[in-house]
């Protein structure tokens, strides 16, 4: 009971310090670029949400604030009616919308700065993800060992597989499927990835014989990168890489650079892959993970680090993991939390600057009443998908089988 205690506690530990890095740096792009184009920020709460029950006053008047609930943070510009950054956006007359503009109120400044404070965001969450890349790139390389360029050995057979089934063992090294010549462990793969639930004939040197055998791999539902359902033949092998065999590609300042930043792209484009799926009935809508999702993940995250090298890992190293995948786990939501506050819904920063788009060809802003319309719409929208990614963790995570096992 204690151990599940911890766990929990654990879990739950690694989810705020994720989501505080990742909304600190969100909310950190809106105060930087906000104060670069003159507008007031009344209070920066970089750790939490509600009522700060600390906080200390700049030179500039903003008060640098601690809030009761850890979970997450933001800013508030002057003028702001709540930390959401609604604005009434009442009309003034021209003198007092200089005076309110000259006094740093965000609604009162010109399109430009309030698009540029907006999209700052998203864009601070893109550079953060792009840097710990970079870093990690840096410090560790990448690991750029292709299977197209190892042998065709199997060192390991899963137990109950079709490899065991049919004979296979370590050691084996597939010479030919079907006849035709076999020559890295890649190609194998891509043969029985796209051959589920057909026969095929291996043919395997075992010592110095050639042994002739049939193997029919299972056809397996998955999804692909982009999350669309596909079927693939598994065969139940696995190779080991060899400290020889491995190859780590290094990198200096500036490709590491844009290798992170090719990797924030590569998460993005995954990401609009996957959305364009779920829309052409492709992939399901189920693997979209809510906050459940992401501390369970961010729990796994730690674990994993904390068990990497066994007992031969002194406390600080294992300390020193967890901080390194930690910051990596927090680049990836990154990525994910720019993106959707990019979507054109009214209430993300997306949906704001549709709204500063509108204005700037308009010459005038949207009124009052359109724009408490968009706001509520788009609270819905995202209140909605808020409940649906819940009802999909509590799904996966067996919460509800867990409770009614209790309650029952």
């Amino acid at each position: 009971m204690l151990e599940a205690v911890l766990t929990g506690l654990s879990y739950v530990g690694a989810f705020l310090v994720v989501l505080t890095m990742v909304t600190f740096v969100h909310e950190w792009g809106h105060f930087a670029v906000a104060r670069a184009c003159g507008i007031k920020v009344d209070t920066f709460c970089f750790f939490g949400l509600g009522s700060p029950f600390w906080w200390v006053t700049d030179k500039h008047g903003t008060k640098w604030a601690i809030a009761p609930f850890p979970l997450g943070a933001y800013v508030k510009f002057a003028g702001d009616v709540d930390m959401a950054s609604w604005n009434s956006g009442e009309p003034q007359d021209p003198e007092k919308q200089r005076q309110l503009r000259a006094a740093g109120y965000f609604a009162a400044q010109p399109v430009a700065a309030r698009a540029a404070t907006t999209v700052a965001g998203p864009v601070a969450n893109f550079i953060f993800a792009t840097l710990v890349f970079a870093a990690l790139f840096l410090a560790f390389g990448r690991d750029a060992t292709s299977t197209a360029e190892l042998t065709p050995r199997i060192d390991v057979i899963q137990a109950g597989s079709p490899a065991e089934r049919a004979g296979l063992q370590p050691g084996d090294v597939v010479v030919a499927i079907d006849g035709q010549m076999i020559d890295a462990f890649g190609e194998m793969q891509a043969r029985v990835v796209g051959s589920p639930g057909q026969p095929l004939a291996f043919s395997v040197r075992r010592g110095e014989s050639i042994v002739q055998l049939t193997v029919t791999p299972d056809a397996r539902e998955g999804m692909d990168e982009a999350g669309a359902r596909v079927t693939r033949g598994m065969l139940g092998v696995a190779r080991t890489t060899r400290p020889e065999e491995r190859k780590i590609e290094q990198f200096n300042p500036l490709t590491a650079l844009g290798a992170g930043a090719e990797q924030v792209w590569k998460i993005i484009s995954t990401t609009i892959a996957y959305i364009g799926n779920i829309l052409s009935g492709k992939a399901s809508a189920e693997h979209l993970a809510g906050p459940l999702g992401i501390m369970d993940q961010s729990g796994k995250v730690l674990e994993g680090s904390l068990q990497a090298g066994g007992g031969d890992v002194s406390p600080l190293e294992k300390a020193g993991q967890a901080a390194i995948a930690l910051v990596q786990w927090a680049a990836i939501l990154s990525v994910a939390v720019g993106f959707v506050n990019l979507l054109p819904v009214p209430i993300l920063d997306g949906g704001n600057l549709v709204f500063y788009g509108v204005e700037a060809v308009r010459g005038r802003p949207l009124s009052l009443r359109a724009q408490e319309f968009g706001f509520r719409a788009g609270l819905a929208f995202v209140a909605s998908l808020f409940l649906f990614a819940t009802w999909n963790d509590l799904q996966r995570l067996n919460v509800l089988e867990f409770l009614s096992g209790i309650l029952s």
